[in-house]
């Protein structure tokens, strides 16, 4: 079956590596961030607040690439989102099993039920953010990894408002804080930070 999915976040017909606007501001990739976690055969992933599903869809080649042997899970509190991945995940041949859930409350998943999970552009739209990351802590398996991308805290044309963003030093100090360890900083264009921490 022909693997077909929506273009990258915010770079219609953009290429693999760093996006662009324009030929002055570069955008994240969402394929470069899901590459630089180097995703292990068999892994189970999980995309809490996935919103559009970019990077879901890029979850989903990596595990074509280990013969389909993960198991991916998108959660986002929009249902109508979460349908749209999974039934285009299936045009592309793929599974993508969905959970609707408020991301201020606890989670309904078990501890240590994820290998790797995907926290990008939603920390800063919620209020109870020690909750959040707490439970992506609890939901980690031990030796997982957690990408987390957020926006600069700086003024510009895209993203959320600056005073719902959140700076580099309090996302690393709340994430320390809740048991997670810093592993490396990734490129993430002009709007955007990223970090991969390690259980």
């Amino acid at each position: 079956m022909v693997e077909h999915f929506p273009e990258e976040e915010g770079v219609p017909g953009s290429s693999p590596g760093l996006g662009t606007t324009n030929k002055h501001m570069a955008f994240l990739s969402p394929r470069q961030m899901i590459d630089e976690l180097n995703i292990k055969k068999g892994s189970s992933i999980i995309d809490f607040g996935s919103g559009s599903g970019a990077y879901i869809y890029e979850a989903c080649r990596v595990n074509k690439i280990n013969n389909h042997n993960g198991k991916i899970l998108a959660v986002d509190i929009d249902k109508i989102k979460l349908d749209l991945i999974r039934d285009t995940a299936k045009v592309g041949g793929f599974i993508v099993e969905t959970m609707v859930a408020n991301l201020e409350n606890k989670l309904i998943l078990p501890d240590y039920s994820a290998d790797y999970i995907i926290l990008a552009n939603t920390l800063h739209s919620i209020e109870n953010k020690d909750l959040l990351i707490s439970e992506c802590s609890r939901i980690l398996a031990p030796n997982g990894y957690l990408l987390f991308v957020e926006w600069e805290n700086k003024t510009s044309i895209l993203g959320p408002q600056i005073k719902d963003r959140i700076t580099k030093e309090d996302s690393l100090k709340l994430l320390r804080k809740n048991g997670f360890e810093f592993k490396k900083e990734l490129s993430a264009g002009d709007y955007h930070y990223a970090f991969i921490f390690s259980k």
